[in-house]
């Protein structure tokens, strides 16, 4: 049955009506009408998740908020007082029905609802000639230097670190290090991913995940919180694996 109360004097429909004879056999059924307002509500409230809400999450929603309800005064108490115990133990048991790890769930209201109907388009296309002139005007000119740090031709390597120019040539064809072109055709290579005059170890297995050689650079040194720190840096620290990882992450489908 559903069971009908009075608030300040206006009639109410309870969310859930009780079923079952035994208490072993008690559960909880949800009203429709309660459903339908929860899908309301849901809507107003995260916008990011699609605008017809499934019903059965609805449900489950009402089912559980429902089960805080009916809690007396001393079960509220002792929740109250345990809060982030609750709070994981909820987050356990929706991952362990949902057969996925918590870890592994985007967390709500992170990443925003995309609207992939909307848009102006590409534009006019351009030629090649046209093309290079608007974008020489809106470019701003920065020496390599500037952002990559130091960096050294063959001649200078060798000079450095006694390393032969075949040597070289044969790390960079591997990916076991980062080769920049420098004008036409000349390559320079950072310096700081040289350990005692050899390539960084990982280097070959980041550079098959990130394949333009600036975009490659430009990852690893800059700061990268969610690792701890520079890609570069873990990398001299031998953390090699959550630096792939890591790389895969930011950079699949390219």
């Amino acid at each position: 049955m559903v069971v009908n109360r009075r608030t300040s004097g206006v009639e109410k429909r309870s969310a859930v009506a009780v079923g079952g004879t035994s208490k072993a056999k008690k559960r909880l059924i949800v009203d429709n009408a309660v459903v339908a307002d929860m899908r309301d509500l849901l809507a107003r409230h995260f916008p990011e998740i699609p605008e017809k809400t499934p019903k059965d999450r609805s449900r489950l929603v009402v089912a559980m908020t429902a089960a805080v309800v009916r809690l007396s005064d001393q079960q509220e108490r002792r929740v109250r007082n345990s809060e982030r115990t609750l709070i994981d133990a909820i987050e356990s048991f929706v991952a362990d029905a949902a057969d996925k790890e918590v870890e592994d769930r985007i967390p709500p209201g992170v990443y925003p609802f995309v609207d992939l109907g909307r848009g102006e388009g590409v534009g006019e296309l351009l030629d090649p000639a046209e093309a290079k002139r608007r974008l020489a005007e809106i470019t701003v000119s920065v020496r390599l230097e500037d952002w990559a740090g130091p960096v050294a031709g063959p001649t200078e390597i060798e000079r450095r670190f006694g390393t032969s120019r075949s040597t070289l040539h044969e790390w960079h064809k591997r990916g076991a290090v980062i080769g920049i072109l420098k004008g036409e055709r000349k390559h320079v290579y950072p310096l700081a991913q040289f350990v005692d005059g050899r390539p960084v170890a990982g280097m070959a297995g980041l550079t098959k995940v990130i394949i333009n050689p600036r975009a490659a650079w430009r990852w690893l040194i800059l700061d990268k919180p969610s690792i701890g720190g520079k890609p570069l840096d873990l990398l001299k620290r031998g953390d090699i694996t959550r630096v792939i990882d890591a790389a895969k992450r930011d950079f699949s489908g390219w």
